[in-house]
């Protein structure tokens, strides 16, 4: 594995949300190259706060558009 390989993997976990590439940085996390071990950690980390987020505002249009939302909020 390669820093360009993982930083690939980390832009198609982040901005796509592609299983296979967190997968790939979830090995490499645990890698013996530390350059290698920081890059996919911080790239998993990256990817779960955008999932969190994409989650948070799914859920909170939902609300907005379900029927009597008006009085629950």
């Amino acid at each position: 594995m390669d820093n360009n390989y993982m930083f690939l993997c980390g832009v198609m976990w982040c901005q796509f949300g592609q299983q296979e590439a967190a997968k790939e940085l979830l090995r490499a996390a645990n890698s013996e190259n530390p350059d290698i071990s920081a890059l996919a950690w911080a790239m998993l980390k990256r990817g779960a706060r955008r999932l969190r987020d994409l989650e948070s505002r799914a859920l909170t249009s939902s609300r907005a558009e379900a029927p009597g939302a008006e009085a629950r909020i």
